[in-house]
């Protein structure tokens, strides 16, 4: 089926198919687009703030349909993959999941007149269906964003929720733990000309209009899924460094996602044996297997942040242990504690939880120490993650990636090194200071990206590097062994990647039911385009739905990255964080 034959409208949808029949979209990705606009785009580029998806597929067409042959009394099946990555609406993508101006954007330009667009730093977690994204600006406001389908929450269409840092902060990188327990922002504080690690908690409500008990699946600093519903800032870290150009977060937990459990406040964590039970959870051993049904119970009790300097010539380590343990002393300890966390005392006060380090000074991170390396361009630090199909995957049942327990940085020169960081993230172990390399191996020169697969992909513990330098994507397993390169005349200045599954499909299995391939998008920055091919790096052993071809018409063997289409932009784009649609 393609796409052209997909309707446009409900209306026609009704017309070509009949009542109760559908050909929209069945599964998405998608999320925020960063692009610097032209002078004369369009004013709906004008922002600089897209959602795109990235990459999606429908499943069984029903109905009559024109120019295809129909089965079964008149209704026909069929599957659509597209590999064309689209932020401009139409009928299949629905609810602003593609629009050239994010729907969080009107919002925040109401309530900030002077809103410095486009947003510096885009980020989401790393774990499964991460649908609230968040947006960094130039005058500290930081703001939540969805993948366009969130409405219920609100967070689609109005500006909740968020925060502006105090003045002088100039956020200059993004990153959020792997289940949205928080977020951490990297600032050049512009009057002590210093930088600094700002620490934001990530919660169920806004901190400044505290609504009903909440009893959901919702709670400062831990795990919160799908979506999230407040922010507060805690605080700031100085860092060993004036200006912080990168960064990146890992903790212990090895959540894969928390549609299971939805009582967080609930019955459970009110006696002594949950909160026991679940405070021994979150410190066992890092490759420790959880049951299936119960791997929730994991408050993460380890973790890290590094940053980046390229100026600087340095790496700075900090450890979230103390902040991550604290935490588990308020919620997971004695009944007195907990209270403290009832929704009664939750507010924006120093004094009230989730409380700021200037009244719980305890809790705030520690830097443990600095890398020294040339010109580091990026880090990536790997969340660990439960349930993916990794090359490195010892346990059967689970699969935890061994890249979780690896720091990669990449160098000016193509230089790409992995540290030893076990025992920043296991929860048995002293924390460390890294020193010395593990793996090393050269890619091309300014690696202005180092990322892995979301969630969900067949293979997620690979590692992408893109070099602005050669202009190639080269693709490692988790410690360096390389497995394919991408050079393709069509890609002018690759500067940021998205690696996914692409699905045909909802969960059908074999021909005709599902289809599948890894599919990447890349931004093209000063070629103004974004790419997408298809990826036969090793695709889903395993998985039960059909696999994508990789043969053209010739019916020959078809190369590693084949290519999908190349979609203009009336700007340059730079940077993308997306997850699955739900």
């Amino acid at each position: 089926m393609t796409p052209d034959k997909l309707p446009r409208s409900d209306a026609e949808d009704r017309a070509l198919y009949g009542e109760g029949y559908s050909g929209g979209g069945g599964w998405q990705m998608a999320g925020q687009m960063l692009f610097n606009p032209d002078a004369n785009a369009p004013s709906d580029f004008s922002a600089g703030v897209a959602n795109m998806r990235a990459f999606d597929g429908a499943r069984a067409i029903r109905g009559i349909i024109p120019g295809v042959e129909a089965t079964g009394g008149g209704q026909t099946e069929a599957l659509c993959l597209r590999m064309r990555a689209e932020w401009t609406p139409d009928w299949w993508n629905r609810n602003g999941i593609s629009t050239p101006t994010s729907t969080a954007i009107p919002g925040l330009r109401q309530r900030y007149p002077d809103l410095p667009l486009p947003a510096v730093a885009t980020a989401r977690g790393q774990i499964q269906t991460s649908v609230t994204g968040f947006l960094a600006f130039r005058n500290g406001v930081i703001a939540a964003a969805g993948t366009g389908n969130d409405s219920y929450t609100g967070i689609g269409n109005e500006v909740l929720p968020v925060l502006q840092l105090p003045p002088g902060k100039v956020p200059t990188g993004l990153a959020l733990s792997g289940m949205n327990e928080f977020l951490f922002v990297t600032v050049w504080d512009t009057n002590a000309v210093k930088g600094q690690l700002a620490v934001i908690a990530v919660g169920p409500q806004d901190p400044a209009n505290i609504g009903p008990a909440d009893t959901g699946r919702f709670g400062w600093g831990v795990q919160s899924w799908p979506t999230i519903r407040g922010l507060k800032l805690l605080g700031f870290v100085d860092l060993p460094m004036a200006a912080p150009t990168s960064v990146s977060v890992a903790l212990s937990s090895g959540t894969k996602s928390f549609r299971g459990y939805n009582t967080w406040r609930g019955p459970e964590l009110t006696t002594d044996a949950g909160r026991a039970e679940w405070n021994a959870r979150s410190v066992l051993d890092y490759d420790a297997f959880l049951p299936q049904e119960t791997h929730w119970k994991n408050l993460a009790a380890a973790g890290y942040v590094a940053v980046g300097s390229r100026a600087e010539n340095k790496v700075a380590i900090v450890d979230l242990r103390p902040l991550l343990t604290f935490y588990r002393t308020m919620y997971l300890t004695t009944q007195a504690n907990w209270n403290q966390t009832a929704n009664s005392n939750q507010g924006p006060g120093d004094n009230q939880w989730p409380y700021t380090f200037a009244a719980r000074p305890e809790q705030m991170p520690k830097v443990l120490g600095t890398i020294e390396v040339q010109q580091p361009t990026a880090v990536f630090a790997r969340q660990k993650r439960l349930g993916a199909n990794a090359r490195s995957g010892r346990v059967v049942q689970e699969r935890w990636n061994e890249l979780g327990k690896r720091l990669t940085i990449a160098t000016m020169d193509g230089k790409i090194r992995q540290y030893d960081v076990t025992s920043l993230v296991n929860p048995t172990r002293t924390p460390q200071m890294p020193t010395a390399t593990i793996a090393e191996w050269q890619t091309g020169a300014n690696p202005v990206q180092v990322t892995a697969p979301i969630a969900g992909d067949f293979l997620s513990d690979d590692i992408f590097v893109v070099s602005r330098g050669t202009r190639r994507i080269y693709v490692n397993d988790w410690r360096g062994q390389p497995l394919a390169t991408l050079q393709d005349s069509r890609l002018v200045d690759p500067v940021n990647i998205a690696i996914g599954p692409n699905y045909a499909g909802y969960a059908g299995s074999g021909a005709n039911n599902a289809l599948n391939v890894r599919a990447l998008a890349v931004l093209d920055y000063n070629g103004k385009i974004v790419h997408s091919y298809g990826m036969n790096i090793g695709n889903s052993a395993g998985w039960p739905a059909e696999q994508w071809p990789f043969r053209p018409p010739s019916g020959t063997q078809a190369q590693t990255f084949q290519y999908g289409f190349g979609n203009r932009l009336a700007g340059k784009p730079f940077m993308f964080s997306f997850d699955e649609v739900i």
